[in-house]
């Protein structure tokens, strides 16, 4: 796995290397200092996840967001931060963030987050949530029918409707009629709330 990690605090960066490198011996991690760094390495290389602080000098947050998903929209984009507002955290996942992760984790947590995302889950800040990315869409949400749950999973990656559309073959207004029947069989209104029941559910979207 190829791990690009964007945070502006020399020390931090440093940590998170050793946390993933720990994870796994092979996985390949680039530094990157700025979001305009992460940007230029994503026009560079191809990235399976990319962790990015939130609050940085520069281009931060949900610039910086929309920016790492334009240049690099296959890639997974995780948020670390902080800041742990509910109201950012809906931002970040809104914008296409795969995940979010507060940077006030304890240590142990901390690599949890890590293990779930790099496994293919999602993480969110949901109070003492620590799901185990085992379980495919299809198994956490049975209702759904083949085609919605290839949705649901891009949905989950963070993909915009015009790539869902693009990577399935079918028209952007068929990826929404698909997205609307998703809501409403997981009793969910909108992306961000199906993201926060398939991190509740453990699901695993890679």
């Amino acid at each position: 796995m190829r791990v690009l990690v964007c945070d502006d605090h020399s020390l931090f960066r440093e940590g998170l290397r050793l946390l993933l490198e720990k994870l796994d011996a092979g996985m390949e991690v680039t530094l990157t200092g700025s979001a305009e760094e992460a940007v230029e390495a994503t026009r560079g290389g191809t990235f399976d996840l990319i962790l990015m602080d939130w609050h940085m000098e520069g281009l931060a947050g949900a610039r910086a967001l929309e920016a790492l998903r334009e240049s690099a929209p296959l890639t997974r984009v995780v948020v670390l931060s902080g800041d742990r507002n509910a109201e950012l955290v809906r931002t970040a996942v809104d914008l296409g963030a795969a995940g979010f992760i507060p940077k006030d984790s304890p240590p142990a947590q901390l690599m949890i987050a890590v293990k779930t995302i790099a496994d293919g889950g999602v993480w969110l800040p949901t109070g003492g949530l620590a799901p185990v990315a085992t379980r495919d869409v299809r198994e956490a949400f049975p209702m759904l029918t083949d085609r919605q749950a290839d949705v649901l999973r891009a949905a989950l990656r963070g993909n915009s409707n015009k790539l869902i559309a693009r990577e399935l073959g079918i028209s952007d207004g068929t990826v929404k009629t698909h997205l609307r029947a998703i809501y409403q069989e997981l009793g969910t209104r909108n992306r961000t709330e199906a993201v926060y029941m398939a991190a509740e559910k453990g699901v695993r979207i890679s």
